[in-house]
């Protein structure tokens, strides 16, 4: 985060995914202490799970760390259906290729709970450890994005077609933003601006979806939520939940560092993602003087890039 704070070293970020799984999923090595996040192997972030190897590797950095370095090639139209716990290579469920860079700034981190997986994850070195910063997958019917730095999070939805993976329609999807006005508000950071079709509708939902997911599923495709600064007048845990994986519908849950991210926001998002496997961690990384490479080579469900 730390908005006013550009002239600082920056962390760069490195994904992974697992090719045992035919590219179906990471994983973390038995949890693990919160915020380590586990390490990948591989050069350049391709392949490895959570658990072991080096972390990726140092490609120098941008300096300003909002230069994007995107690739995606196009993936066949019927490509939006492997359910959960599918493997690529199953009839019907396909993958593409997902590269991208992203300085981030200070950000906590997630961990992933045990037992679960999760199609793709990234990490930052701080320190010589690694921390994992980002992770998607497939959450019942549904999808969800875990980001754990707000300030970055245009930089996140310009890297690939990230409201396309949450969303999966054939038309543009509808996206709801709420929460953190600053940061989750388009308009809110002019020299960093947020997509202008993003609909923030405030710091908490209307209530009107209260008790009613299918409703919220009726009406948008994609919640973005930055769940801090926020009173937490009510817990969304349920019909998100079921937004996601009962009428399959994206999440995109962004926290940033503990500081401005209180305990009990980590709290109280980490219910809401926990039924997915994970969970946020209140953790401060400094920023760091190094910029890695992103690259998975098969994300399950991924869209092609935006025209």
């Amino acid at each position: 985060m730390g908005a006013g704070w550009w002239v600082l070293a920056l962390a760069g970020l490195t994904l992974a995914a697992l090719p045992g799984y035919g590219c179906g999923g990471t994983s973390d090595s038995g949890g693990g202490p919160a915020g380590a996040g586990g390490t990948s192997s591989g050069t350049g972030g391709v392949g490895g799970s959570s658990a072991g190897g080096s972390g990726g590797y140092p490609s120098g950095g941008s300096g300003g760390g909002v230069g994007l370095d995107v690739s995606l090639p196009d993936s066949p139209s019927d490509a939006l259906s492997c359910p959960d716990g599918g493997v690529p290579g199953d009839p019907g469920c396909a993958c593409g290729k997902l590269e991208f860079s992203i300085d981030t700034q200070q950000s906590c981190a997630i961990s992933i709970l045990p037992g679960f997986q999760v199609d793709g994850e990234g990490f930052i070195n701080v320190g010589g450890q690694n921390h994992r910063v980002f992770a998607m997958d497939r959450w019942g019917k549904g999808h969800v994005i875990a980001w754990c730095d707000s300030t970055r999070l245009p930089q996140l939805l310009a890297a690939f077609n990230v409201t396309g993976y949450l969303g999966q329609t054939k038309t543009p999807p509808k996206v709801l933003a709420f929460g953190d006005e600053y940061l989750c508000k388009p308009g809110g950071i002019i020299d960093n601006p947020l997509p202008a079709e993003l609909s923030y509708e405030g710091k908490d939902l209307p209530a009107k979806y209260k008790g009613n997911a299918a409703l919220l599923a009726q009406e948008w495709d994609v919640v973005v939520f930055c769940g801090f600064r926020i009173p937490w007048t009510n817990d969304w845990s349920k019909e998100l939940g079921e937004f996601v994986s009962v009428h399959g519908k994206g999440l995109l849950a962004v926290m940033d560092y503990q500081g401005v991210v209180t305990q009990a926001d980590f709290t109280n998002m980490s219910k809401i993602t926990s039924p997915a496997g994970l969970q946020f961690d209140p953790l401060s990384l400094a920023w760091a003087p190094s910029s890695t490479s992103v690259s998975i080579e098969c994300v399950p469900d991924l869209p092609p890039p935006i025209k």
